[in-house]
């Protein structure tokens, strides 16, 4: 009986580093997820989430640092000591094996007797969908099939932990969405604590409990999925999260406080804010017909059920884009005055990092 892992999973690490020559993949890596606990390590290509899941997985050795499973330092050991499963984004699937030999591979490996083998084969399958693929080989499925076949091979082993490396990104839109919700219902089913790694902001808020967003080997966020997106710890926080981004608009001195560079006369923050970053999340602003911030559009995006307007601030030296609800068949060039909300995000422009909210003026 697969019995859920609700005591058991916790991960720690201290001070990860890792080097490859002269460069530096990881940079003081510092993270703790509690058991049970749906971890997204999120970022661009190159900023060396992959690398860490590798070093969490054993298959890289840290160059410094440490790191805990379950509160045992696992720095030193080899993969199968350290009482993990892991999903690789190509499956990894042996072709010349049966679906059930392909689920069983690594509890035969382990010498599993028999009949718990059985057992475990025969609840997994279940669980997953797959009993009636068993006797299948692998290029009989499909892609979706391929990834649950990869699924179930990592929940047969019971591990506490499990580990994910982009394991959808072979798969189209819809089937993307699919499996998201069948990876994260099984996630919570099984109580598992799950390290999970994707370039796609969507994987990462819709299914994590914790997202870690990683810049150039650092942790750029620690946070919630809610938390990252409503309060981005940088301005490459706010310009990765979001669809469409944060508007990021340069701030200047005027006559009663800050305003939008190339939109005089409208003050937007107090006198303090002039020289840094006003973030604006494209659905926290308006068209107005009364007082506002002035722009033109320059184009209208119609997405079924809202329109994305691309609107040049001012002068046309700032642009940024507002998100309504319907079809808004705007034409380029019409103006247009926008409303912005009571509060705003405002951002060192020259650390890039967040400083405290201000109320709109």
């Amino acid at each position: 009986m697969i019995a859920p892992h609700r005591l058991r999973g916790d991960i720690r690490l201290d001070g990860i580093t890792k080097s490859f020559g002269e460069t530096q993949a990881l940079a003081g890596i510092s993270l703790a997820a509690r058991p049970g606990t749906f971890l997204v390590l999120l970022g661009p290509s190159g900023c060396g989430k992959s690398t860490l899941l590798r070093v969490v997985a054993g298959l890289e050795a840290p160059t410094g640092g440490r790191l805990l499973l379950e509160g045992r330092d696992v720095t030193g050991l080899p993969p199968a000591q350290r009482g993990i499963a892991m999903v690789f984004q190509s499956y990894a699937l042996f072709p010349h094996l049966s679906v059930a030999e392909n689920i069983v591979f690594g509890l035969r490996a382990r010498h599993v007797a028999a009949a718990e083998r059985q057992g475990r084969l025969a609840e997994t399958a279940e669980m997953l969908g797959l009993t009636k693929l068993l006797g299948r080989r692998p290029g009989q499925l499909s892609g979706g099939q391929q990834q649950r076949v990869a699924l179930a091979r990592a929940v047969v082993a019971q591990a506490p932990i499990c580990l994910m490396d982009e394991p959808l990104s072979n798969l189209d839109a819809k089937l993307r969405a699919e499996m998201r919700r069948e990876i994260r219902a099984l996630q919570q089913r099984l109580g598992i604590t799950m390290v999970y790694v994707t370039h796609d902001q969507a994987e990462a808020m819709s299914m994590a409990d914790q997202v870690v967003l990683m810049r150039d080997g650092c942790v750029e966020q620690d946070a919630t999925p809610a938390e990252l997106y409503a309060r981005p710890a940088s301005v490459f926080a706010a310009s990765f999260i979001g669809t469409p981004p944060m508007s990021l608009l340069r701030l200047v001195s005027g006559q009663n406080g800050a305003e939008v560079a190339g939109a005089p006369g409208v003050t937007v923050a107090p006198a303090e804010a002039a020289g840094q970053l006003l973030g604006l999340r494209p659905e926290d602003v308006a068209p107005v017909d009364g007082p506002g911030l002035p722009g033109r559009v320059q184009a209208a995006e119609f997405l079924g059920a809202e329109t994305v307007l691309t609107v040049a601030v001012g002068d046309g030296a700032e642009v940024m884009q507002v998100r309504v609800p319907g079809h808004h068949a705007l034409a380029s060039g019409t103006p247009l005055r926008l409303k912005l909300p009571p509060a705003v995000h405002l951002f060192d422009s020259t650390s890039g990092r967040r400083l405290p909210d201000r109320p709109t003026t």
